[in-house]
């Protein structure tokens, strides 16, 4: 199975995420937990990891799936106005990027939020996806309990913002 990026307008893509399943395509959107601050109340949520795209998993060869997705948007013209179509193909993972993202996302295809803690300056993650790769974090924001993981994303290096609470630092 090969993960396709499909480019939607903001907002959209819950719309086209359904549209895309119900003719027969196994498409998903992948999101993250994070604390939201509203006045002096703070509470669990999810936001889009990837904001304004809607993935596609296929068995298909990228041309096979750039046929496919361009006929199927072609017959829901109207419908599927806001995906931006592609002539040559579309943004996929690569098998190993497919695989590091697949084992921090749960059966949702949503990344969990993290609990761990710092001890002489070293970060221990004792519960969530990011547990085993805390070598790999780049940065980390207690107060506002972020994390800062880079991410091999279509053969280049991006920073995902995921969810991590520092319950303890000596």
């Amino acid at each position: 199975m090969t993960w396709y990026f499909l480019e939607v307008e903001r907002y959209h893509e819950e719309i086209f995420k359904n549209l895309l399943n119900q003719s027969g395509f196994r498409a998903f959107i992948p999101k993250k937990e994070m604390y939201f601050k509203k006045n002096d109340l703070m509470f669990l949520t999810q936001k889009l990891l990837f904001p304004g795209t809607v993935m596609v998993s296929s068995e298909l060869s990228a041309i096979q799936f750039t046929e496919a997705i361009n006929s199927w948007i072609s017959l829901y013209e109207q419908s599927a106005e806001s995906i931006c179509k592609e002539s040559n193909s579309y943004f996929h993972l690569s098998a190993l990027e497919q695989n590091k993202l697949e084992n921090l996302m749960n059966d949702e295809y949503i990344i969990s939020f993290s609990k761990g803690v710092i001890q002489n300056y070293i970060l221990t993650v004792n519960q969530g996806p990011l547990k085993g790769h805390e070598k790999e974090i780049q940065k980390i924001k207690r107060h506002q309990r972020l994390a800062t993981l880079p991410m091999q994303c279509c053969g280049q290096s991006i920073p995902i913002i995921l969810g991590l609470e520092v319950t303890e630092k000596n």
